[in-house]
Order: structure tokens, then sequence, then C-alpha cells
């Protein structure tokens, strides 16, 4: 009977490294499924980016529940939404120039653009990380004012659920 046991032990010993392994595997497979799918959403340039957490005084950075407070870009026209994001309670409609979109070594793909409207010119870079999936990171470099630093996940406009207020600026 001891040996039944101590048999049991040492196959299950052996197994449990390996069922943790292919958790992992399927962990980094899910999360390349969704950079890829995030990946396809940008290049359509139809997609919003809610805030979840956001860089706020002092680079503590806390967690957003407004579906208020949103980047979305629109074929040609980004929108720029919130108070975390603008330092104004308006929609404001931005025209891009300069959009540059590279991918580094390790996959991960940076994207840069200028930004204008009535308010707001600014210098946006998001950032997808092969690692992270669908969650962008987002540096809003504005020409007056304070920088802005946010992150969210990338979703079709279609499919968000993104509050946006009428009357554009």
């Amino acid at each position: 009977m001891k040996k039944i046991f101590l048999t049991f032990c040492f196959i299950s010993a052996a197994l449990i490294p390996s069922i943790a392994q292919d958790k992992k595997a399927e962990r980094e497979a899910a999360a390349l499924a969704a950079f890829e799918t995030a990946l396809v959403t940008v290049e359509t340039k139809d997609f919003v980016i809610i805030v979840d957490n956001y860089e706020a005084s002092e680079g503590i950075f806390e967690t957003n529940t407004d579906v208020a407070n949103f980047l979305s870009y629109e074929k040609e026209f980004v929108f720029l939404q919130g108070m975390i994001l603008t330092g104004n309670s308006n929609t404001n409609k931005l025209t891009v120039s300069d959009y540059n979109q590279a991918t580094d070594k390790k996959g991960n793909v940076k994207i840069s653009m200028q930004v204008k409207g009535f308010f707001i010119t600014a210098k946006i870079e998001m950032t997808l990380k092969k690692t992270a999936g669908s969650v962008a990171d987002v540096i809003i470099t504005p020409t007056k004012g304070t920088v802005k630093r946010f992150s969210g996940e990338v979703v079709p406009r279609s499919e968000s659920k993104y509050f946006k207020r009428p009357g554009e600026i």
C-alpha cells in the first residue's frame, strides 16, 4: 500500500509543473490573441479606449469608473472627453496629422500622432504591449497644460459602452 501511495505522490509531483506550464501557455496564447485583435482594431481607426487607470496628482494611479472619460478614433478624427483627459467638460473633436505606427523587436506596437482642435493641440502616444493583451498605455502631451497618462482596453467603437456627450467642439 505504501508503494502505491509513494508512486502516486511521485507521479503527482512530476505532473504539477507541467499543468502549471500548460496554464501559463494558455494565458500567454489568450493575451497574444487579444493583442492581435486590438492591433487590427487600431488599424481600422475606428476604436474607443475608455480610461481604466489614470495618473492623478503626484504620480499616483487611480481607477476610473466613468464611461464618459475616453479617447475614440473615428476614421479621420480623434475625440477626447472627460476632465481626466482634457481638463474641460467638452467633447473635443481633434484633427489628426503625422500618424506613425512602428513595431519594436519584441513585437510591441507604438503609435504616435499629432492632434489639433479648438481647445487642444497635443501629441498622443499609444503603446500596445504584446504581453498585455488588448490594453493600451496612452500618453497625451498637450502644448499647454500637463501631461496625461492612462491605460484602457482597445475596443471597436461599435462594441464599446462609452458615453459621448452631444455637441462637439
